[in-house]
């Protein structure tokens, strides 16, 4: 049987975090109502979310609602993969991505991770991904 973490230890970090100057990112497999609690219940700017476009679309959630919901002072970074498929050619739609990231005013980072097909070499799925990036984001 599993744990469940409190949020205390996060309202000790928080304070240290905004002193420094800091953000602290959740990344996750929670939905954005599990991760608005979890920030609330924080109560500090510096405590944010680290979006995985994979992992909550997996989960089954409205990633591009979600994003919405968040909106950009809740959201520190984007994660970009797609499990095993090369950007773009899995499940998570990328256009509508950028589309609810425009819409909250996101200009951050986006961070790709291991989008690399089996049996595919992975300088080659970077290119790729690469390239596919920049066709959506610039």
């Amino acid at each position: 049987m599993g744990r469940r973490r409190s949020s205390a230890g996060s309202t000790r970090v928080a304070p240290k975090a905004e002193e420094r100057d800091v953000i602290l990112g959740i990344e996750s497999w929670l939905s954005a109502g599990d991760h608005l609690r979890i920030i609330n219940a924080v109560g500090s700017p510096n405590v944010q979310v680290y979006y995985d476009v994979a992992n909550a679309t997996q989960m089954g959630y409205d990633i591009h609602a979600e994003i919405r919901q968040l909106g950009r002072e809740r959201i520190c970074e984007f994660h970009a993969k797609e499990n095993g498929f090369l950007l773009g050619q899995g499940r998570v739609d990328f256009a509508a991505v950028r589309k609810a990231m425009d819409d909250i005013g996101y200009s951050g980072w986006i961070q790709i991770e291991g989008d690399v097909p089996k049996g595919k070499p992975m300088l080659e799925s970077y290119v790729e991904n690469v390239r596919f990036m920049r066709a959506q984001f610039t």
